[in-house]
């Protein structure tokens, strides 16, 4: 299958928004800018949400993501199938939802910004985002997050139209239980999970998409069969044809 890796290239650097040591949770989990950090290899912050106690007896929150781009401009045909794949790091205590992202831009041109943080379609403060905004890969709940392979999220249907359509794919890895669902965490607790990004040296660990094209060929019927139901045609697969008798 083709593989596309995540684009590291100055504009395009993935890396991860977080907002630190908010006084309440809305003030970390639905503020509009955060701080940027680029150019890491691998993190336990790959996403996090965190409550723990501050000087003087107060309480701060944390809430971390991670964002990405995938450039898909070279497919140009209907995308079958794909998986979208985190190699895990040292942490699994949280939980990961892939979900569509208009960060860099929105077209990968311009640098991931702390502005970046709720650059998520169907972004919805102070709400769950579950039933707005436009999921890439379902959530890997807590415990399920590998430390040492490979974190695969199937692709649905909305990733896999953005990737023939659209020249880029840009994603937002959050914390599925509280971040993407904006329930407020109530005890002091850390929740994480840790992944590689794009800049750890070589494609091996490299956050990518393997994907499937569908089947092209002779999209017609021959003598009232219809084309899904054919796969020859005088010994020739469809797939290899494009008219039969000159249509």
């Amino acid at each position: 299958m083709p593989v596309i890796y995540s684009s590291p290239s100055g504009a395009t650097d993935d890396g991860r928004i977080y907002k630190y040591g908010a006084p309440s949770w809305a003030g970390a989990r639905d503020v509009t800018s955060g701080s940027v950090y680029l150019g890491s290899q691998y993190s336990t912050q790959f996403t996090w949400v965190s409550r723990f106690g501050t000087r003087g007896g107060g309480t701060g929150y944390s809430v971390y993501r991670s964002f990405m781009v995938f450039d898909t401009s070279g497919i140009t045909s209907t995308v079958a199938s794909a998986e979208l794949s985190i190699r895990g790091y040292s942490q699994n205590d949280g939980s990961v939802i892939a979900v569509k992202s208009t960060a860099y831009g929105g077209d990968g041109g311009t640098a991931l910004a702390g502005g970046d943080f709720d650059a998520i379609s169907g972004w919805s403060a102070g709400s769950s985002l579950a039933g707005s905004a436009t999921v890439y890969g379902a959530q890997i709940l807590t415990s399920s997050w590998s430390t040492s392979g490979w974190n695969d999220f199937t692709a649905t249907s909305d990733l896999l139209t953005d990737m023939k359509n659209n020249d880029v794919v840009i994603i937002c890895f959050m914390d599925y239980t509280n971040d993407y669902l904006n329930s407020a965490l109530t005890s002091n607790v850390t929740l994480n999970c840790g992944g590689y990004y794009a800049e750890y040296g070589g494609t091996s660990l490299d956050p990518h998409i393997d994907y499937t094209l569908a089947a092209t060929g002779y999209a017609n019927s021959v003598n009232g069969v219809a084309s899904a139901n054919i796969g020859k045609i005088n010994g020739v697969a469809t797939a290899n044809i494009g008219k039969v008798n000159g249509i």
